[in-house]
């Protein structure tokens, strides 16, 4: 349901004429964190793209090998298969402007819709439900990559897109530390221990 409002929204700006960026309503940490069903850290092992059956659209499908559930049933070892608009197939190419981009053997972690019918997971609020895990400093960190997207302020679209702003980066373990706070049941002290 949450995954169609965005869906739909982007199409609608696509089919409104050319755009650097899609836009959408801008969701924070506590916001993915509500809405995703599956949030994990994984790697992605495979990516294939194909057309629809009316050869109308192109779906790619990515496999992500979970290293660590952290909201959600999804267990380390399992293989989630996430579904995206867009891809490559028989030299052609459709892009869907601030979708997150999922490449193989990249370290991820991922804010999820699961469908309840279908094996297929769907990435919550485009790429701002994508976070690269970077090994490459003395510490790893999670970042986030929004330059194809702009959102909507105040209830109308911002005139320019957020071209290359990002979540500003966490270390790996604050980070998955944050997202189990806004989850995490409110413990309530009795009357008395005060």
């Amino acid at each position: 349901m949450k995954r169609s409002l965005y869906l739909v929204l982007g199409l609608w700006l696509l089919a409104t004429g050319p755009a650097s960026a899609t836009t959408m309503k801008r969701l924070l940490l506590s916001d993915l964190t509500s809405e995703a069903d599956v949030i994990v850290q994984g790697r992605v092992v495979s990516r294939v793209s194909s057309w629809n059956e009316d050869r109308t659209r192109i779906y790619t499908v990515t496999e992500l090998h979970v290293d660590e559930s952290l909201k959600g049933p999804a267990r380390p070892g399992e293989v989630l298969r996430i579904r995206q608009i867009g891809g490559q197939v028989d030299g052609l190419s459709q892009v869907i402007s601030g979708n997150a981009e999922l490449r193989t053997d990249e370290e991820v972690v991922l804010f999820l819709d699961r469908d309840e019918t279908l094996p297929w997971h769907y990435v919550v609020g485009m790429a701002q439900g994508k976070f690269g895990v970077d090994r490459s400093g003395p510490s790893p960190v999670v970042r986030g990559d929004l330059s194809d997207l702009s959102f909507v302020v105040g209830g109308q679209p911002a005139l320019a897109p957020v071209a290359g702003v990002a979540p500003v980066p966490h270390g790996v373990d604050a980070f998955k530390a944050e997202i189990r706070r806004h989850f995490a049941p409110a413990v309530r002290v009795p009357a008395s221990a005060k």
